[in-house]
């Protein structure tokens, strides 16, 4: 039994599918300057003796590659430990809401609130904080992907950076293919 496809199959499914990565940037590349420091990093450049990353030979090859996981990863990493504290974030919006059910409860707003029944009022916030919870969830569980992604990329990066500098040739068509470019050089 052949499984089908899950995506979305109308044009506006897909118009709005393609934008997915646009809210929270984690594919987008990475900054050309944070790549740089890397990948004098990497190169273990001084900070007098700083040069542009390229992937003109193998070694700058592999040393960019590794430089673009780095930044990816770190970016992952920091999206994941500071979602909660974006001003758009779900985590935000359930903060906020959590205070405010809150302030609902507390005695002194509890009975000044709107002129409708304050029991009601606590109720209706309850049932959207557990719909804020779910989007939170969803939003974490995303970044945690990414944050898995970019570490898995960065791991790979890493094994051809090393494999490279101890003249192993690599023969998966899917790390660094330095084998060829060696022999042309």
């Amino acid at each position: 039994m052949t499984r089908r496809a899950t995506g979305p199959i109308t044009a506006k499914g897909k118009a709005v599918s393609s934008q997915n990565a646009r809210k929270h940037g984690l594919n987008a590349p990475p900054d050309e300057i944070l790549v740089s420091a890397w990948f004098n990093v990497i190169l273990n450049n001084d900070d007098d003796a700083l040069e542009e990353s390229n992937g003109n030979d193998p070694l700058r090859e592999a040393a960019l590659r590794l430089a673009i996981a780095e930044a990816r990863y770190h970016r992952a990493q920091h999206k994941l430990e500071t979602y909660h504290k974006e001003p758009q974030s779900a985590q935000c919006a359930v903060n906020v809401l959590y205070h405010h059910i809150l302030d609902l409860i507390d005695c002194g707003s509890y009975q000044n609130a709107l002129k409708n029944d304050p029991l009601q009022n606590v109720e209706y916030s309850m049932q959207i904080l557990k719909l804020m919870i779910q989007v939170a969830g969803r939003e974490r569980r995303l970044r945690m992907r990414y944050l898995g992604e970019a570490r898995a990329q960065r791991k790979k990066a890493l094994s051809a950076w090393c494999a490279f500098n101890r003249g192993e040739n690599l023969n998966s068509r899917n790390e660094l293919k330095l084998q060829s470019m060696g022999e042309q050089a």
